[in-house]
């Protein structure tokens, strides 16, 4: 009888880790002696906990793996609700098995991947050597063009095709950052008004009297997989000659929208303004590129950058639902990073004159 799925990361143990890697092939011989926890990802990951599984074994077993990375649901409460309202963990272990194997993108090895309502988990490579990406620090321009161009890849295999239709389980324009923005959107200015200026204020003010109007706009567009969370903490950097150079992860609200979304979510909250200036524009025409080279074929210049500038109107959503959504969190790092995002992706969609899309009414 298998052994229960951990549902914290003091329940990971040494035969429960042993019995995933028999099944994935991974070992065939030895056993496992020991595992040593380390907790990774705290204030980083709000629908999920992670931990490093370090093991030994008790002699010596060719080409074992030593270290994964077990990704577990968040502990009861908010996060928790959150995480299964959206089904947050079903669609990332639905990605790794019926996403991951179409593309040319470096990607995490899947040991175990498993969702249900009793405990849900995955189990990875371990991939801890590489740097973690910091949102509050930002990103060097140099990364985020590496960024965009692996997730053009990702685009482009599943540009508005079969591929992408067969996919029953993806929600289509998921409206977890539009849901509430009208009820948040008082307090949120408020707070922030004197950060984001008069052109910021008016912006958001415009985007609250459009709303239905962005979300018919974005529906219209062609749609591709889109990672939806694309920012520097779901990013892993490695040696920039390398197909370590960038290593994107949590894929937990993926969703079947307008591409554009994922290159400006990642300009707009995870590049700050003096990596950016004057070299915005050349984040969409990296994004452009990749995905012409990797196939995507009649998607013009300008209609491609008409796309990437209502996606950074659609990204001025984001901050709005996280400041109601991590509001009673009250770590430092989360508050700091509620505040880069706010006032990077504010500044970005105006950089963009992403405005010159709106409604004149």
């Amino acid at each position: 009888m298998p052994l229960p799925t951990p549902t914290s990361v003091d329940e990971i143990s040494a035969p429960w880790i042993e019995e995933v890697l028999r099944a994935a092939g991974a070992i065939s011989d030895g056993r496992i002696a020991d595992v040593e926890l380390q907790p990774i990802g705290a204030e980083v990951g709000f629908l999920s906990r992670m931990a490093v599984a370090r093991v030994s074994y008790d002699g010596p077993v060719p080409d074992a793996p030593d270290s994964f990375v077990v990704k577990l649901e968040p502990a009861a409460g908010a996060f928790r609700d959150a995480e299964r309202e959206t089904r947050a963990f079903e669609r990332e272990v639905l990605f790794y098995h019926d996403v991951a194997g179409h593309l040319d993108l470096r990607l995490p090895r899947v040991y175990h991947a498993l969702f249900s309502p009793e405990a849900s988990v995955l189990v990875m490579e371990d991939l801890s050597h590489l740097t973690s990406g910091d949102q509050v620090r930002g990103m060097r321009h140099s990364e985020v063009l590496a960024t965009v161009r692996q997730i053009a890849r990702l685009h482009a295999a599943f540009w508005d095709n079969d591929r992408l239709s067969a996919l029953d389980w993806l929600p289509d324009h998921d409206h977890f950052w539009t849901d509430g923005y009208e009820a948040n959107w008082p307090i949120f200015a408020r707070e922030y008004e004197l950060r984001l200026g008069p052109e910021g204020l008016a912006l958001g003010e415009s985007i609250l009297r459009h709303l239905d109007w962005l979300q018919a706009r974005v529906a219209e567009r062609p749609s591709s997989f889109v990672h939806s969370d694309l920012r520097a903490d779901n990013v892993l950097l490695g040696d920039p000659q390398s197909d370590d150079a960038a290593v994107i992860v949590d894929w937990q609200l993926g969703n079947r929208s307008m591409a554009a979304i994922d290159p400006t979510r990642l300009l707009g909250g995870s590049e700050p303004a003096a990596q950016r200036k004057g070299h915005h524009m050349e984040v969409f025409t990296a994004w452009h590129e990749a995905l012409l080279e990797n196939g995507v074929t009649g998607y013009g210049f300008e209609e491609a950058l008409e796309d990437f500038r209502l996606g950074a109107l659609h990204c001025l959503l984001i901050p709005v639902k996280a400041h109601a959504f991590v509001g009673d969190y009250t770590s430092v790092r989360t508050s700091r990073l509620h505040d880069a995002q706010v006032e990077r992706i504010y500044v970005s969609a105006l950089e963009l004159d992403a405005q010159t899309l709106l409604p004149k009414s």
